[in-house]
């Protein structure tokens, strides 16, 4: 298995940052590679869903987990069999948020040349959900 952690931290309220994960269609503005993510019910484990990104065919998302107001994880097959895995989690610290992201890849093509290209806009893309976390929140 491969894995990639990122954190970042913000001054906004937890509840500011959770809003914009729990709303699939807010993802692409702040998510750039995601033209739409779309959900079959609310954001609750077990949920499927359709992950469109851009310059790639939509494929099937699952929702594993979800803590509500705290973490949520996303998971989708590539063709070759490798799970890719998203967790998005955050942290109440005294006066601000941490905001992680995690991507973990098991199978075939799990490893750092592939990993790396998954998760190279992962910092630019935190960085782009704080800004429109706290565009909404004013």
């Amino acid at each position: 298995m491969w894995t990639y952690e990122h954190s970042i931290e913000t001054a906004l309220p937890q509840a500011a940052v959770w809003d914009c994960y729990a709303d699939p269609a807010l993802w692409p503005e702040w998510d750039e590679e995601v033209r739409e993510l779309t959900l079959d019910g609310p954001l609750a484990p077990g949920v499927r869903g359709t992950l469109d990104l851009h310059g790639l065919p939509p494929t099937d998302l699952t929702i594993p987990s979800v803590i509500p107001g705290t973490a949520l994880t996303t998971e989708v097959r590539i063709p070759d069999g490798t799970l890719l895995r998203f967790t998005y989690h955050l942290t109440e610290l005294s006066g601000a948020t941490r905001v992680t992201h995690r991507a973990e890849l098991d199978g075939p093509s799990a490893g750092q040349e592939f990993g790396a290209s998954i998760t190279a806009p992962v910092p630019d893309t935190m960085r782009a959900l704080i800004r429109f976390a706290a565009s909404r929140a004013r």
